[in-house]
């Protein structure tokens, strides 16, 4: 994995893209998540799955993966263009209004296509900061949405 690049601590007026044709997502926006990208992006097809180095906090009804860590996180791959990362910043309180819980990371990773075959690939990350998992629980799952359904709790539902 490479270093990631920090792209958002600074507030922005104006919004930017990062300049990454995909994103890995690894809580909610999975297929199946209560807020899973086609609901952002209908008819969005995956491009395939990677896995994401560091540790996944529980924040509730949603994750929290920063990258400090060994732990492995499963994450979909989606193609991304200008108007969804706008819309995905917006989600996850980047821009218009930074919400200081999320920060966007550039990491370039091997990606198993759904091809079979697998390319390195630089992915849009949305890392949750410290402040924002420090009184949170770690997760001992690589599959958020896996263990999160296994808990039995109703999708959007604050998870105790």
């Amino acid at each position: 994995m490479s270093t990631p690049t920090a792209l958002s601590l600074q507030k922005k007026s104006d919004w930017q893209p990062c300049g990454v044709d995909h994103v890995a997502v690894y809580g909610t926006l999975r297929a199946g998540g209560v807020n899973e990208i086609a609901r952002l992006r209908p008819g969005i097809i995956s491009t395939g799955r990677t896995t994401l180095t560091g540790t996944l906090h529980d924040l509730g009804w949603y994750p929290g993966l920063i990258f400090q860590g060994t732990q492995q996180v499963l994450a979909e791959v989606y193609p991304l263009d200008h108007a969804l990362e706008q819309v995905l910043d917006g989600y996850e309180g980047i821009w218009p209004q930074n919400t200081g819980e999320y920060t966007k990371r550039i990491v370039t990773l091997p990606v198993a296509l759904t091809s079979g075959s697998t390319k390195m690939m630089a992915l849009l990350v949305y890392e949750a900061l410290p402040a924002t998992v420090q009184q949170a629980p770690v997760i001992a799952a690589s599959d958020w949405l896996a263990w999160y359904q296994s808990k039995g709790v109703p999708p959007g539902s604050a998870a105790t």
